[in-house]
């Protein structure tokens, strides 16, 4: 799983730059927060428990921070 996901065609080169630290593209990011944050609210629209909804806020936060702080990787 490890090299068709490391050789695959579509992933390859994004998990090569963010291993070799070369960061991911600012389109990356962006619809990497925009489906994480749709999941998100997704989630706590269909539950009931506040414990929960405050859980899932706080990944959502520390998930959108990480990626934020990850380098930005300008495609050539």
């Amino acid at each position: 799983f490890y090299d068709w996901l490391h050789y695959n065609k579509y992933f390859g080169k994004y998990l090569k730059n963010y291993r070799e630290g070369k960061g991911i593209t600012t389109s990356s990011k962006i619809t990497t927060i925009v489906i994480l944050w749709g999941g998100i609210l997704y989630s706590i629209f269909v539950t009931q428990s506040l414990i929960i909804h405050l859980i899932l806020l706080a990944i959502a936060i520390g998930v959108t921070i990480h990626v934020v702080m990850i380098p930005t990787h300008k495609e050539a």
